[in-house]
Formats: structure tokens, C-alpha cells, sequence
């Protein structure tokens, strides 16, 4: 009897324990389970900005692609209109000549048939002969030229058909492709929307954390850029003689710089992809409006990439790559519209960007 109850007692123990040591493994502790839900946060962030800058770079990419194709739009349009102005004159012209053909055949049938055989048979010189003969000759000539002037204006009017045919096809169809592109940026707005309303409140603040360390890190990049250009500057001004200190150019209110000052006017303004202002800009519609003061897109990411170089960039002047796009304000810095959910904004120029300067 007794060891039976020793034994009950041993398992009962033993029991105890065994509940004891399986109770964190059933639940888990509280610790390993937070940092667990961390690391997934962290990556559905993670996650999420690098599907955004994907987004926004095939946005920035199809608002070039679509003023390029609107500029091109334009042009067959320029063209085509050009062409129905040419085929207006030429008409205009044939009209004149016809006219006065038709003067000429009205005169020669009511002075009759043998009135040029008359002229030529009652000369009462040789002479005066001669001079007739001329004359018959030159009227002929004329007429044969005017005939031949008629003959060339229509095929020029032919060929300028053709050439309003062909631009009207062109102008047709980069409005086309610009509706195309436009409604596939509306879908891909749709698609960043949708990443944003699917993240969890921790995954979204999260995902602002990661955009405020991209853009710290490129502000560092920049800032070590102006300062290595600076040691460079005042390297090569020690090696000529000279004295004075380097340092990026600043932004004063109201120093005269137009192109600086419409960029800063504009901040705070949010990014729309597509707009040139007054209420919203994307990147290339801001540098339009910085450039000039009008509501209107002056040129592309492409147009930009194909004006002049400047190895000594100053405020004013343009920073870009294929797809983006800024004002330059000086100590690596620059006015940009950045991305769908932003705003215009002051930031660090971007790795690889070129600076370029309007002819």
C-alpha cells in the first residue's frame, strides 16, 4: 500500500512538471512572439516600399513617354495643317493659271481660226514678218508653260495629300498612344492606392521610417558629393594662387534667380502624375513651370537629357535622368515633385542624375 502511494505520488510529480515545462511551449513566450510580428512588419514594409519605387519609376518613365507623345502629337498636327495651308495656295494658283488660260482660249475663238494665218500673211515686210512670227512664238510658249505650271501644281497639290494623309495618321496615332499611357498610369495609381490601404498601421509607419532613412541616405550622398566638389575647388584655386573659401550656392528670396523662385513658390503643392500646374505637378511638369512661369510642359525627361552638359551645375539649372527630374538650388539639393502621395519638396539630388541647362 505504501509504495502504491509513493508511486502516485512520483507521478503525480512528474505530471506537474511536465505541465509546468510544456506551458511556454503551448503558448510561447510573449517576447519571441513580438519580435517575430517586428520581423514580419518590417518586411511587409520593406516590401511595400520597394513595389512603390517600382511603381513611381514606371510612372515618372510613362509621364515622359507621354508628353513626348503628345509633343509628337503636336507636331504631325503642325505638319498636317501646314500641308492643308500648302494645298489651299497651290489651288489658289491653279485657280489664276486656269483663269487666264481659259481668257486666252475665249480670245483666240472669237478672233477665229485664221486670224494667226492672217497676221502672218498680211506682214508687208519680212520684218515685220519675223516680228509677227516672234511674237505667235512667244504667246505659244506662254501658254505652253502655264499649261505645264498647271500640270506641276496639281501633282505638288498630290503630294502634299499624301503628306496631310500621313501626319493626319501620325497625330492620330499618338493620341492614341498618349490615351494608352494615361490610362495605364490611372491603373498603376490605382495599384500604389491599393499597397497603401493594404498595410497595417505598424507596416505603414514603418514604411515611412524606411522612405525617411532613403531619403537621409541620398541627403548624405549629396552632402559628401558638394563637399568632396568643394575640396576639389579649393584645391585646384590653392594651385592657381588664388584665396577665398568654395561652398554650394544658397537660395535667397528674391535674389533674381525666376527659375529658383517659381520652384520655391511651389511647395507644399502635392504630386499628381500628368499635371502641369496650377493646383499639382509631376516632376517634369514643375521644371516646365520652373523654367518658363506657364502652365505647360516645355519639354520630357528625354528632352532634358539631350541639352547641354554642365560640369559646374548653379541654381537654376536642371537635374535629371531618364525618368526623373528637378530645379538644382545648390549644395546638392534640389526642387522636385517626387512620387504619388507627396508633395513638392526640397531633396537631395539623385544618384546618377546629370545637370543640364536650357539652351
Amino acid at each position: 500500500m505504501t509504495r502504491n502511494v509513493q508511486r502516485t505520488s512520483k507521478a503525480a510529480v512528474c505530471l506537474l512538471l511536465s505541465l509546468m515545462l510544456a506551458v511556454p511551449v503551448a503558448f510561447g513566450s510573449p517576447t519571441s512572439a513580438h519580435a517575430v510580428t517586428a520581423a514580419e512588419k518590417q518586411a511587409e514594409a520593406e516590401a511595400a516600399l520597394a513595389s512603390l519605387n517600382a511603381m513611381q519609376e514606371q510612372l515618372d518613365q510613362a509621364s515622359a513617354d507621354y508628353g513626348q507623345a503628345l509633343s509628337e502629337q503636336q507636331e504631325a498636327e503642325d505638319s498636317r495643317d501646314a500641308a492643308q495651308a500648302r494645298i489651299d495656295e497651290l489651288n489658289g494658283q491653279i485657280s489664276e493659271m486656269q483663269e487666264h488660260l481659259g481668257d486666252r482660249a475665249r480670245t483666240m475663238y472669237r478672233s477665229g481660226s485664221s486670224s494667226m494665218l492672217d497676221l502672218l500673211l498680211g506682214s508687208t515686210s519680212f520684218q515685220a514678218f519675223a516680228t509677227n512670227w516672234d511674237m505667235l512664238a512667244q504667246i505659244n510658249e506662254s501658254d505652253a508653260e502655264m499649261v505645264q505650271q498647271t500640270k506641276d501644281l496639281r501633282a505638288e497639290v498630290e503630294d502634299e495629300k499624301a503628306v496631310y494623309e500621313e501626319q493626319a495618321r501620325v497625330a492620330q496615332e499618338k493620341a492614341d498612344e498618349a490615351k494608352r499611357i494615361e490610362e495605364e498610369a490611372a491603373s498603376t495609381v490605382a495599384s500604389m492606392q491599393a499597397t497603401y490601404d493594404s498595410l497595417s498601421a505598424e507596416a505603414a509607419e514603418l514604411l515611412e521610417q524606411e522612405r525617411a532613412a532613403e531619403e537621409a541616405a541620398r541627403a548624405a550622398a549629396a552632402a559628401a558629393a558638394v563637399e568632396a566638389a568643394a575640396r576639389e575647388a579649393a584645391a585646384a584655386n590653392t594651385n592657381r594662387g588664388g584665396g577665398g573659401g568654395g561652398g554650394a550656392p544658397s537660395y535667397v528670396p528674391s535674389t533674381g534667380n525666376a527659375i529658383v523662385d517659381r520652384a520655391y513658390s511651389q511647395l507644399g503643392k502635392p504630386y499628381v502624375w500628368g499635371a502641369t500646374g496650377p493646383n499639382s505637378f509631376d516632376c517634369s511638369g514643375l521644371v516646365g513651370y520652373a523654367l518658363t512661369g506657364g502652365y505647360s510642359r516645355v519639354g520630357t525627361t528625354y528632352t532634358f537629357m539631350s541639352w547641354p552638359r554642365v560640369s559646374d551645375p548653379q541654381p537654376g539649372d536642371i537635374c535629371t535622368n531618364d525618368h526623373h527630374c528637378g530645379i538644382y538650388i545648390g549644395g546638392g539639393q534640389m526642387i522636385h515633385a517626387p512620387r504619388t502621395g507627396d508633395v513638392v519638396k526640397v531633396g537631395p539630388v539623385h544618384s546618377g542624375m546629370i545637370f543640364v541647362r536650357q539652351p
